[in-house]
């Protein structure tokens, strides 16, 4: 009796005193992964993910190049530090966003020392806002795509705001695709392609809410597709507002209809191509 309370409690002050090895990177609903694309110049690297000087989480690159780590973010802005024998670098100002998974394929330099993001993929769960909450997401070099898997894709009430401006959006698989409703604003605003595609709307604003899709301020080739398989491409009511501004082709499409305009709605397709049917 007595050598079982002690191993007992033994194993119970090992799991007070003993510190994570990860730096609480273990869980979290953010995934930050990718490969270091010349990692074989730099013998073993560690990366960590750090917010402010908490470290989020720290892994090691594997044979392949390739790293991840699960980690939780209060402020949506992380720095990643990649360290070897020869290398100790960081990247500052990651945009990252709950329940997502950022992609990246780096590139470190010496002489001058450099981390270069040579590509930064993006792939969201759902969107739901309400309140006065927010996401503002600015990352010229970020490819964001949004699979629901038929569920609904982005969703915004009250007061709330989701802005994005990125490289190109991709929003797929939606039963709805971009809803607004109550006085929420969802902006959408891409260098390169945007696609809006879903079963039902593929934009709905209702009440007083705000929708713009459209170019960035420094668009490189923006085209727009704006579908819905059997509603319409965009269904508007209340004293919503969408905008859609494209730079150069757009298209809008609906099963029954590309436009629903309804109370005092107001709509600006620009020189888009409306389809029904």
């Amino acid at each position: 009796m007595h050598k079982k309370l002690i191993l007992g409690l033994f194993i119970f002050s090992l799991s007070i005193v003993l510190p994570s090895c990860d730096g609480g990177g273990t869980g979290g609903n953010i995934l930050l992964e990718g490969v270091v694309l010349n990692f074989s110049q730099f013998g073993e690297i560690t990366v960590t993910v750090l917010q402010g000087n908490t470290r989020l989480g720290r892994t090691t690159v594997s044979p392949e190049g390739n790293f991840g780590i699960r980690f939780n973010s209060s402020t949506g802005v992380v720095t990643l530090r990649f360290e070897s024998n020869s290398f100790n670098a960081e990247r500052p100002n990651i945009r990252v966003v709950n329940q997502s998974t950022t992609n990246l394929d780096i590139t470190l330099q010496q002489n001058p020392t450099l981390i270069t993001i040579n590509r930064w993929q993006i792939f969201q769960d759902p969107l739901s806002l309400s309140g006065d909450s927010e996401i503002q997401f600015s990352e010229s070099l970020a490819e964001f795509n949004l699979d629901a898997i038929g569920g609904n894709c982005i969703f915004a009430s009250g007061t709330s705001l989701i802005s994005y401006s990125v490289k190109s959006i991709n929003i797929t698989n939606c039963r709805e695709g971009v809803r607004a409703q109550i006085s929420a604003s969802i902006v959408l605003e891409a260098d390169e392609g945007i696609v809006i595609s879903s079963n039902r709307d593929a934009i709905l604003a209702l009440d007083d809410a705000l929708v713009e899709v459209g170019q960035t301020s420094n668009p490189v080739n923006n085209s727009i597709i704006v579908e819905s398989a059997n509603q319409f491409g965009i269904n508007a009511a209340g004293n919503s507002i969408v905008n859609i501004d494209p730079q150069n082709q757009c298209s809008i499409s609906g099963g029954r209809m590309a436009l629903n305009i309804n109370g005092n709605a107001s709509v600006d397709t620009a020189s888009c191509t409306l389809s029904n049917g």
